[in-house]
């Protein structure tokens, strides 16, 4: 789970996993679907460098010593990943790899991401876009309307069979690529099929403080709390 960013757009004086929503840190939220499943072996977050202890305290406080293990994130997503990939320890198979800014992920949708997984390379969420989509210029000035059929917006959590995920993370340091997400590199390097699942218009990732808001409130509606499980999306 890359949790390597800053809460800068937040106002935060913490990385933006940290932040707590509904009693507990952003990313313990995020994760705790994923400790739930049967067929999670094992978890990984990536922190900002110096900020590890912190991450690992609240880990242990929640799942107990070893359940979760933090490491150093890099500089970008990319390397974040490629950290929590080469810190593997278990012989797992599949990896999925979800944002700790998405803390209201739902168990549903984990399970679609794993079942497509059964014949393809890799699978992402991906919700239908609804509104229209304009191409504009330098000046801002409409320049055509892009035609949205066959076009989606994907979320996490992005699922890659575990020696595709490290192959294309081989390649993309050896050629100095990098993705805008995850399954991104499955596609540049022609590493096998990727499959889209209905994606959960509630697993936004927070980015702004109108987001923050928005994911406590939904919280309290499901009456999440520190330590509680919530509700099965």
């Amino acid at each position: 789970m890359p949790a390597a960013g800053g809460g800068v757009r937040l106002g935060a004086e913490l990385p933006k996993a940290l932040v707590q929503i509904a009693g507990a840190p952003m990313f313990v939220h995020a994760a705790r679907p994923f400790l739930r499943n049967a067929q999670c072996v094992e978890a990984v977050v990536t922190a900002p460098a110096g900020w590890e202890p912190r991450f690992q305290q609240a880990a242990d406080r929640e799942w107990g010593k070893e359940r979760v293990r933090v490491v150093t994130g890099g500089a970008v997503r990319q390397e974040s990943v490629a950290c929590a990939l080469a810190a593997l320890i278990s012989d797992a198979e599949f990896v999925l790899i979800h944002d700790a800014a998405r803390p209201l992920v739902g168990e549903a949708l984990i399970g679609r991401v794993l079942a497509a997984l059964a014949d393809a390379a890799a699978a992402v969420p991906a919700l239908p876009l609804a509104d229209t989509l304009k191409r504009t210029d330098e000046q801002k000035t409409v320049v055509e309307t892009v035609e949205r059929a066959g076009l989606v917006a994907v979320q996490t959590p992005q699922g890659i069979r575990r020696a595709a995920a490290e192959e294309a993370q081989r390649r993309a340091r050896a050629e100095g690529f990098e993705g805008t997400d995850d399954v991104s590199l499955i596609e540049h390097f022609a590493l096998g099929t990727v499959k889209a699942v209905a994606g959960d218009p509630r697993n936004f990732k927070i980015t702004t403080t109108e987001d923050l808001t928005l994911a406590r409130k939904l919280m309290e509606l499901n009456g999440q709390c520190a330590g509680a499980s919530g509700k099965n999306r």
